[in-house]
């Protein structure tokens, strides 16, 4: 039986948590043009979260035109909007200073354009801290999240990343990381029960990515994991797969774990 989370967040009217994974549809449009596009083919599809890749954009500098696109796509939309500024050393599309970031997800969060911000551990306990008390007094949640496109640390230190996400001040804990073999896979999905297990309170998202670990993206719900991104427009990360598909194969999923 999956292990849910004992306090799910619900956003928009999404449960993270709750009984099903969400899917969440990843934006990397480079242009304000290609970026508000993506999007309305993005809410065609139905998803129940979509990821602002503002990494990817070319004018990520120029904060009013970037809070313009973000308010011309909240306009279009009331599915939850996740607002991430990847790191270049974390896979994202370029370098971004953090003052370029910071700001952006000041003015977003004051503005309520977005429901949801991911920043990464690396950022530090005094940035987080800091988004933190921008973030809960409007009721946007804080993923806390850690990437290796590398490699797949020990089952322990896997564990020991998503503890510190949570002391952190993360309302969601987020391990992405690249296998090397089939263990590595099982490794992945060991310490997110693991995690669960011992953080029943707080929602996670976990994946081993590239084709190795395309199952955790399947069968990742089952561990612990509270979200899955799917392909609903374009790629941001190896190994996800096509919204459609993704749901053909949850519902047999559900038809034998939740009698549906």
């Amino acid at each position: 039986m999956r292990l849910k989370a004992a306090k799910p967040i619900v956003v928009r009217g999404k449960k993270l948590g709750g009984d099903k994974p969400l899917i969440c549809f990843p934006l990397v449009g480079k242009t304000p043009e290609a970026a508000l596009e993506e999007a309305k083919k993005a809410i065609s599809g139905s998803p129940d979260v979509i990821e602002l890749r503002v990494d990817a954009w070319n004018f990520i500098t120029d904060k009013q035109t970037s809070m313009k696109v973000l308010g011309d796509i909240r306009k279009l939309t009331d599915i939850p909007l996740l607002l991430t500024c990847r790191s270049h050393l974390e896979g994202g599309f370029q370098e971004v200073s953090a003052e370029s970031r910071n700001a952006l997800y000041k003015g977003a969060i004051e503005e309520k354009l977005v429901d949801l911000v991911d920043i990464e551990l690396i950022s530090g306990y005094e940035e987080i801290k800091n988004l933190k008390q921008i973030a809960s007094p409007r009721d946007v949640y804080v993923i806390v999240s850690f990437h290796d496109f590398k490699k797949t640390p020990p089952k322990e230190v896997i564990f020991a990343t998503i503890a510190k996400e949570i002391a952190f001040g993360g309302d969601v804990a987020k391990v992405a990381v690249m296998p090397q073999s089939m263990e590595d896979v099982l490794i992945l999905m060991s310490a997110t029960l693991m995690a669960r297990r011992e953080f029943p309170d707080i929602p996670l998202i976990t994946m081993s990515m590239g084709a190795l670990g395309s199952i955790t993206r399947i069968a990742g719900w089952l561990f612990g994991s509270d979200l899955t991104f799917a392909v609903g427009v374009a790629s941001s990360a190896p190994g996800q797969i096509p919204a459609g598909e993704l749901r053909e194969v949850y519902k047999l999923l559900y038809s034998l774990y939740l009698n549906e």
